[in-house]
């Protein structure tokens, strides 16, 4: 049974961004899959799998009992952080120079997916079952960040910056919501700071997107082809968009129109009212799933629960602002909504532990700072 506040607001958003999604990813994958494929269902014919063992996973991690979730929180992480380094043996894939997924039995997934609920998972456990000690900076900070830079070190092999530092993102919030102390979290950052800038600019093509990023016009026929191309799609579609299918810029002008990009396909096709709504809908889920860790009855299921909410709504955020030019390219996909079943069941299964801690539970206080 989950409580009243907070559950409902957060099903019925979900469940819209994914209704709202399957219709986007056909439009934005039909022509593409025709092509290569001889089925302008394919792509959302595989997304559909994927909703369907996405909502089985949420199912059983919403009713599962966190004393299970907590005993299972550091094999979790150091399972899907072995995953990681696995997509560097012979078991990854390569696309385009990258080696960010693993093939086994038949099956391909981004390990990247399930490193974050597997850091949000020890983190909760880490930070829940520590919360009386966290003025301690080792432990507030260095074995948060250990948990965050082992499989963040991974995905920098692959490479995956992108993913790396949406990791540490994640982390970084989640331990300051925790009630870790300003001024540890401030040299954290100060040495955290110059080694990401220190990476970003120790590869070219890393320079080149930056460079992009600024100015994307200077590159449009190179690092900013994707950018100009979505701004395209997004002057385009003006106030109401030019017609739900009508879309121009997916037919080969904006790559990964129903991944990465699948929100510009949304500017074009339905307008800046389109976009706003999806994103009113990111916003409904984030407000829903605060107020669910807030009354949480466990310290685990408040932190469980923004941790998890985290990997929708931030990186639906992070994902627009890529779309929209505000961000810097990341390779972030639209949680909920746009194609990629490894994503879609990781932010299922993500929903499903916002929901198990709107439970109530046997055992805890209410309030978890207490």
């Amino acid at each position: 049974m989950l409580t009243r506040a907070g559950a409902p607001q957060l099903i019925v958003a979900a469940s819209f961004l994914v209704a709202t999604g399957l219709v986007m990813v056909f439009s934005a994958s039909a022509m593409r899959a025709e092509l290569f494929f001889g089925n302008s269902g394919f792509f959302v014919l595989r997304q559909a799998g994927g909703l369907i063992l996405g909502l089985a996973v949420a199912a059983t991690l919403a009713r599962m009992p966190q004393a299970w979730l907590q005993r299972g929180a550091y094999p979790a992480w150091a399972f899907a952080s072995l995953l990681v380094f696995a997509s560097l043996t012979p078991l990854g894939l390569s696309v385009n120079g990258a080696h960010r997924w693993v093939s086994f039995g038949g099956f391909n997934f981004q390990p990247l997916e399930l490193a974050k609920l597997g850091l949000v998972l020890a983190l909760a456990q880490w930070l829940s079952t520590n919360r009386k000690k966290l003025r301690d900076a080792r432990i507030s900070i260095v074995v948060p960040m250990l948990l965050t830079c082992i499989p963040a070190a991974g995905l920098l092999a692959q490479p995956d910056f992108g993913g790396a530092l949406l990791l540490v993102l994640f982390a970084g919030v989640i331990i300051f919501a925790s009630g870790a102390r300003l001024d540890h979290l401030a040299v954290a950052a100060g040495i955290g700071a110059p080694l990401v800038i220190g990476i970003a600019l120790s590869a070219g093509y890393r320079i080149d997107r930056l460079r992009a990023f600024v100015d994307p016009f200077s590159e449009q026929f190179g690092a900013g082809f994707q950018l100009v191309q979505s701004l395209v799609a997004f002057g385009a579609g003006g106030l109401s968009g030019t017609g739900l299918g009508s879309g121009q810029q997916k037919l080969g002008y904006l790559p990964e129109a129903h991944t990465d990009f699948v929100l510009s396909v949304v500017g074009e096709e339905i307008g800046l009212l389109g976009v706003a709504a999806v994103l009113a809908l990111f916003a409904t889920l984030a407000v829903a799933s605060l107020g669910i860790a807030s009354r949480a009855r466990s310290p685990f299921g408040a932190v469980l629960a923004l941790g998890a909410s985290l990997l929708i709504w931030l990186q639906g955020l992070v994902n627009a602002g890529v779309a929209l030019g505000v961000l810097p390219t990341t390779g972030a996909t639209l949680p909920l909504f746009s194609y990629g079943r490894t994503s879609l069941v990781v932010s299922l299964a993500a929903l499903g532990l916002v929901l198990n801690a709107a439970r109530p539970q046997r055992r805890g206080r209410a309030g978890w700072r207490s």
